[in-house]
């Protein structure tokens, strides 16, 4: 199929919707790579992690008995 010079002329004069120089896509990817690293190490870490608490765990938590005991030895 041989386009037409209408079709070819229309074809020509598309621009595209958002310019950036091309020198900044490098950039764009490095910039990409470094906030999905930090978020999936982050991530990682808040996941694994056995001695940060994020939530009550009555199995590690003493606090309760402490204060439960600091309270019986004011009365």
């Amino acid at each position: 199929m041989i386009p037409s010079r209408v079709l070819l002329a229309q074809a020509k004069n598309v621009k595209p919707k958002m310019k950036y120089p091309v020198e900044m896509t490098p950039l764009f990817v490095a910039v990409g790579i470094a906030c999905v690293s930090a978020t999936f190490f982050t991530y990682r870490h808040l996941a694994n992690d056995k001695e940060l608490r994020l939530w009550k765990n009555a199995n590690l938590s003493e606090l309760d008995k402490v204060l439960d005991e600091a309270e019986a030895g004011k009365k």
